[in-house]
């Protein structure tokens, strides 16, 4: 981790602007405050990137715009507002060749947004969190090139329920699926319960067995199997079929 640090910081020196992106679903959840910091002691413009948009109602994202400035929404996967951050970064840039540093928490979706830009594959992504290791420099334009950097956690940060929830960390590397899962049916039960067609019920525990029993995640005695359904849950979320 403290290698990772590293390398965001010598990005954060080296670059004009900054991206933050963050899990348009769970907004307040998803920013990395110590990387906010950093790039506002260092004096540069951070433009907060809501990526997953396509995945949560517009109204309930209109509060964001006046909270943070400036913001552009984002789905990297329909190739929508990659127009409008294109220009959001032109606003912030100088005349020159110039570098936007890409920063968040792993698997936020940053090298799937350098992708929607470059209009290619350009950086690698796959559905594992911490899958860029190093500094990716990737040309967009005669002036623009984009630094991708491996995710990071903030310091001492061991809420395993909230990586679950915002991807941080996928389903498989999970010491507590179950209970990740119950945090994060806990706070959007609805969705959940109309996603795989359960009754409503207060209990989140009671959601997953439902669920287990609906998905046919049975154990010996035909006992609801809680650790698959909660991964599959989990997988589900993560990937964006769950929407908020």
């Amino acid at each position: 981790m403290a290698n990772f640090w590293t390398i965001v910081n010598k990005v954060i020196r080296e670059s004009d602007v900054l991206l933050e992106v963050v899990d348009a679903r769970m907004v307040d959840e998803s920013r990395n405050e110590e990387i906010e910091q950093k790039v506002k002691q260092a004096g540069k413009t951070l433009i907060y990137v809501l990526n997953k948009c396509d995945l949560v109602e517009k109204n309930k994202l209109n509060r964001f715009k006046q909270q943070l400035k400036p913001c552009v929404f984002v789905s990297a996967t329909e190739r929508l507002g990659t127009g409008f951050l294109r220009r959001e970064i032109m606003k912030h840039a100088p005349n020159d060749k110039f570098k936007v540093g890409v920063l968040g928490y792993p698997n936020t979706g940053k090298s799937s947004i350098i992708n929607a830009l470059k209009g290619r594959a350009a950086a690698p992504t796959a559905p594992i969190s911490g899958h860029t290791k190093g500094v990716q420099i990737i040309r967009i334009s005669k002036k623009m090139y984009l630094l991708d950097t491996p995710g990071v956690f903030p310091y001492k940060e061991k809420d395993e329920a909230k990586h679950a929830r915002i991807a941080a960390k996928t389903f498989t590397n999970l010491k507590d699926p179950e209970g990740s899962a119950m945090e994060l049916i806990k706070e959007f039960p609805f969705p959940i319960e109309n996603y795989y067609g359960v009754n409503h019920t207060p209990d989140p525990e009671e959601i997953l067995e439902a669920i287990a029993v609906k998905l046919k995640r049975l154990r010996k005695g035909g006992v609801p199997d809680l650790n698959a359904a909660a991964r599959i849950i989990l997988q589900d979320w993560q990937k964006g079929k769950i929407k908020k």
